[in-house]
């Protein structure tokens, strides 16, 4: 919330009534929404505490900030005092440093009915900043100083020594850019520069981090570090929210410093977790402690290099509509403020850092977002368990873990299976590990196994999943659960009847030809010109560092970009993804479907026009046939966007069929027709039913062909 009215034009000091109408306004602000709002800051120590609080959020160029300060008990505090600093670009002020402890303005705080403040004497107290400190890029630190009549004084905020002070960033918007595909070519097409406007540059939403350009070249390139330590710290701009002396470094493992246009991870302070937005701007239930930025550039020695994140973004996608719980992804623009200059004539240098796909970690937060019991999370490396998140309820010796890999290598019966692991869950994870090939999971690696406490099984959660989409991509896919688990005729059975289901529901052409042109209208649109998507080409395909020492070469390498486009450019690589859905299905149907047993698909169709209203649907299903006698049927409902709603419109995410809107219970008496509960329609949605049928051994047919419908009033 904003209150707009602090500098609205207009006000004056002799306007009584709105000077009593701001005091309650802002008192009412402060009761309802206290320490929770994103710039205010308890504090309460020696009877004294306040609350402070900066509009506009994110100033622009010469605009006022108006600093106001609310204390509870007034009377406690002689002296309220405002202390700022200072941080220009290219002059970034760590924490640690000297000058963070000395570089501090202060201005005295008053109660007075002046500078913005509304009545004298309500315990709320406040300064103006002027527009002349509000520069393009500058950050601004500040903190109060209360003092009480004894000389004794506290600061505000107090969240220990990285948490002394809140700040705001003035920012007047990212600009146009200008870059050429290699600046040094012959070839006028590859050294001609193009423009890239500033709409175009703010597709999605942008990440700021300010630091020293020592640290940023060093974390990244210079100074190889593989530990899990944060040796840097800077200070993150997300959605104008200031994330102040946050921790940073590359991430990765044995290629973490290879790429050139490597990954980062940020750690940031407690209480001060990011909350970050997904791509249609809806915020995650839970905050995010942690910050795991892919770089959106495949290794070149596998020649994908151009799908700027869609590997991931789909596959993530498409784990979670399976059943999956699976990291949750967003893209954005890395900005890092690190130079005086934000866009010098030299396209490598400046703010711009192209583009890059935030993914979620998978520890506490994520069982939030994905409402999941508080269990213990474990992160697979190399066939051991790292634990990454402490379940309330759970065991504290690892105990779970320890017998679940222990089971891995011994006879195991099928009901240990069944009582110890989600097997559900597991057929749908290994359906999707198959249709994207994420076979880079030998050795160990690239999973992680949530404890639930509640219904006391494991279940495995996919991670670094980028080298998929391809068949020549590194591994086997051997992951754990594969031969103990699939080895077994009742749950091979089980894992068929699944793929069975995501191959008709989920994972066609249809399907998952839709979903990929919804991630990539996120981050390209092919209406219009050059984009988002050729700016990260631009910044990275010739980059110096590319062909540098400090990469590996058949990692890194310059001119990579598009080699497996037909069309060579990022259009050509979203019909590469939907070529290989083409390619990989039928290669499941004829090597993974193999069950020859089950019965025939079923046929439906309406029985009514569709001029009727939802609750008259009827529809007749064809009689059962199969190689061994009836056992089950069942009836599905599924959403699905209108055929026409191109997926560039979307303003949230699309409706996928394999969502059930309604499905009936597994019925032992066959019925040649159903009549669809009106209830769960709503008006002018698109919708498809489908019926299948299961023989008595348990082998479900597919799903029928289905029968769309527009639901009518």
């Amino acid at each position: 919330m904003k209150l707009s009215f602090f500098s609205a034009p207009g006000w004056r000091r002799q306007d009584v009534w709105k000077r009593a109408w701001f005091g309650l306004a802002l008192s009412a602000y402060f009761r309802t929404f206290g320490a929770e709002s994103a710039n205010i800051s308890p504090i309460r120590s020696e009877g004294m505490s306040a609350e402070v609080h900066h509009t506009p959020q994110q100033p622009r160029t010469g605009q006022t900030v108006l600093m106001t300060a609310k204390l509870a008990q007034p009377s406690t505090a002689k002296d309220v005092a405002l202390l700022y600093q200072l941080v220009d670009p290219g002059h970034y002020i760590a924490w640690a440093d000297a000058a963070f402890k000395s570089q501090w303005i202060q201005v005295p705080m008053h109660d007075d009915g002046q500078q913005g403040d509304a009545l004298a004497g309500d315990g709320i107290y406040s300064v103006e900043l002027p527009g002349t400190l509000q520069i393009h890029r500058r950050l601004v630190r500040y903190r109060l100083q209360l003092t009480d009549a004894s000389g004794h004084s506290i600061s505000v905020p107090d969240r220990g020594e990285k948490g002394s002070n809140d700040a705001y960033y003035v920012y007047d918007g990212v600009p146009a850019w200008k870059a050429s595909i290699n600046p040094k070519s012959r070839d006028s097409k590859q050294s001609e520069p193009i423009n890239f406007s500033a709409a175009a540059m703010r597709r999605v939403q942008v990440y700021q981090l300010i630091a020293k350009d020592p640290d940023v070249k060093a974390a990244t390139w210079y100074r190889p570090n593989n530990s899990k330590e944060y040796p840097y710290t800077g200070t993150l701009i997300a959605d104008g929210q200031v994330y102040d002396h946050v921790g940073f470094r590359a991430r990765g493992g044995g290629w973490r410093h290879a790429m050139g246009k490597n990954m980062w991870k940020f750690k940031f302070n407690s209480g001060q977790a990011l909350r970050p937005k997904d791509d249609f701007g809806t915020v995650y239930p839970a905050k995010w402690s942690k910050l795991n930025l892919r770089a959106c550039i495949q290794q070149g020695d596998y020649g994908e290099r151009g799908e700027q994140g869609l590997f991931e973004s789909v596959g993530f996608r498409l784990f979670n509509l399976a059943g999956t719980e699976s990291p949750f992804t967003h893209w954005i623009q890395l900005r890092i403020v690190s130079g005086e200059a934000e866009a010098p004539s030299n396209q490598y240098e400046g703010d711009f850092w192209g583009l890059y796909l935030a993914i979620e970690n998978e520890d506490g937060n994520f069982l939030k977002n994905h409402s999941l019991p508080d269990g213990n999370v474990y992160k697979m490396m190399f066939g051991e368990g790292q634990l990454s998140h402490q379940g309330a309820r759970s065991v504290t010796n690892a105990s779970d873990i320890h017998g679940l890999i222990g089971g891995f290598f011994r006879a195991q019966s099928d009901a240990w299976w069944k009582k110890g692991v989600a097997l559900d869950r597991y057929y749908s994870y290994r359906a999707i590990i198959e249709s994207i090939h994420h076979y880079d999971v030998v050795g160990g690696k690239n999973y992680t196994f949530y404890f639930n406490p509640e219904t006391k099984r494991a279940q495995v959660i996919p991670w670094d999943i980028d080298l998929t989409w391809a068949s020549q991509m590194y591994g086997d896919g051997e992951e754990p659960f594969h031969r103990p688990v699939l080895s077994r005729p009742e749950f091979q059975l089980e894992y068929q009847n699944r793929l069975r289901e995501i191959r008709d529901l989920l994972f066609n052409s249809e399907q998952t030809g839709r979903l990929i042109d919804e991630c990539a209208a996120v981050i390209w649109d092919s209406t219009q010109g050059a984009g988002l998507v050729e700016a990260d080409r631009r910044k990275w395909d010739y980059h110096p560092i590319m062909a540098s020492r400090y990469v590996d070469s058949s990692k890194a390498g310059q001119g990579k970009f598009y080699e497996a486009s037909p069309t060579r450019d990022f259009k050509g690589m979203v019909q590469v993804m939907k070529d290989w859905v083409q390619s990989r299905t039928q290669w499941i149907d004829a090597n993974l479907l193999t069950d020859r047993q089950i019965p025939e698909t079923p046929k439906l169709e309406p029985l009514v026009a569709r001029e009727l209203g939802p609750n008259q649907w009827t529809f007749r299903c064809s009689d059962y046939r199969g190689k061994t006698p009836f056992g089950a049927q069942q009836w599905r409902v599924g959403e699905v966007e209108p055929p026409k709603l191109a997926p560039v419109h979307l303003r949230a995410p699309g409706r996928y069929e394999i969502t059930p809107v309604w499905e009936s219970p597994k019925a032992t008496q066959f019925t040649n027709s159903m009549a669809l509960p009106g209830r769960v329609l709503l008006k002018g949605h698109t919708y498809r039913v489908r019926v299948r049928v299961e023989d008595e051994t348990g082998h479900w047919s597919h799903w029928s062909a289905p029968a769309e419908f527009v639901a009518n009033p």
